[in-house]
């Protein structure tokens, strides 16, 4: 059947429709597929975020060290367990969107300034900075502070490392009384004082020590113990020294020692090992002395003294032995004559 050209051109009005909607469904279906994409990706990313912010979280909270995260107006974003721990809060949760002056209302207005700075770029630190607090307490902090940024490059806050040096500090100062205190024991005490280490190397003595061998401390510090025992032989020596590397210890041992003038002192040791708390390795080795030169002349000049009256003991008790038997003899001779005894004490002595 023929078609007409009013036909014809109505036909193709009605195909170029059908294809602008087929074309506009199809766009539409793409439009949606893009969107459900996008809403995908957005999601995903939004998890991403929260995850990164969960982790970061955690990070910071568990760490070791003092960590706060500010916004640029200051309030806290992020805050470790070990901040809140020094500076006595109880819950980091609670200080979150607070302002840090309104947490720390007596803040030094140097660490204001040093916030300020940050927040336009610097990185500002402090060593040993003195804290005092409004109740007089001082504390003494490691800090440093610097920006952090956001995707867009523009500054987002600061960040804040603080290390609370107080008790360290106190520690430090308590060793350093009990060192002084034990250097002054070491120094003044009367007795000789040698410590040496595994080398045998004297790192430490007193002016008792020096006094005997009549030399500064400063000539005895650095020798090998050997050197400052030269009175002693070699063999002697090395035999002191063999039960120094095997025991570390000495107990009621003399030595002597030769002064710069040729003067031998006795000298009683007794030594103990320092030990490593860690490995059990020797550090050094401390000896205390006794000088007993003195103790060894009164000690020998008894001796001598003993042996003295013992050899006039005897004497003396040979002559009035001798004595006795003259005195017998002439009561003897008496008697054979028929004369008395004259020393009849010698008679009763021999009965009893």
């Amino acid at each position: 059947m023929p078609i007409s050209a009013t036909q014809g051109q109505y036909a193709l009005t009605i195909f170029g429709m059908a294809v602008f909607l087929l074309g506009l469904l199809i766009l539409l279906t793409v439009i949606v597929i893009i969107q459900k994409r996008k809403a995908k990706t957005f999601q995903t990313q939004e998890t991403s975020f929260q995850h990164t912010s969960a982790l970061l979280h955690y990070v910071i909270e568990h760490s070791r060290y003092a960590i706060a995260v500010h916004d640029t107006e200051l309030r806290y974003l992020y805050v470790s367990n070990k901040y809140c721990e020094e500076y006595h809060i109880p819950d980091g949760n609670a200080l979150i969107g607070k302002p840090h002056y309104e947490v720390f209302p007596g803040l030094p207005e140097k660490w204001k300034l040093a916030h300020q700075r940050a927040l336009h770029g610097e990185i500002v630190t402090g060593d040993d900075d003195v804290y005092i607090h409004e109740d007089g307490s001082v504390d003494y902090t490691r800090w440093e502070c610097r920006p952090w940024y956001r995707e867009s490059g523009k500054i987002g806050g600061i960040i804040v490392y603080t290390e609370l040096l107080t008790q360290q500090k106190r520690m430090a100062s308590e060793l350093k009384e009990a060192h002084d205190y034990l250097d002054a024991l070491l120094m003044e005490s009367n007795s000789p004082i040698l410590v040496w280490d595994a080398s045998f190397t004297i790192t430490r003595t007193n002016h008792s020590f020096a006094s005997l061998l009549s030399l500064p401390i400063s000539d005895i510090v650095g020798k090998n113990v050997g050197s400052v025992l030269t009175s002693l032989g070699k063999g002697e020596l090395k035999r002191l020294e063999n039960r120094l590397e095997t025991e570390h210890s000495l107990s009621n041992v003399e030595i002597h020692l030769k002064t710069i003038e040729g003067e031998v002192r006795t000298i009683l040791w007794n030594a103990g090992p320092i030990l490593d708390p860690v490995d059990g390795s020797l550090v050094a080795t401390i000896a205390q002395g006794l000088d007993i030169t003195e103790r060894n002349a009164i000690e020998q000049q008894n001796k001598e003294q003993l042996v003295e009256l013992r050899r006039w003991y005897a004497v003396m008790s040979q002559r009035e032995e001798r004595i006795m038997n003259l005195k017998r003899e002439v009561n003897a001779l008496l008697k054979e004559i028929g004369r008395p005894e004259r020393y009849s004490s010698v008679e009763e002595e021999g009965n009893a």
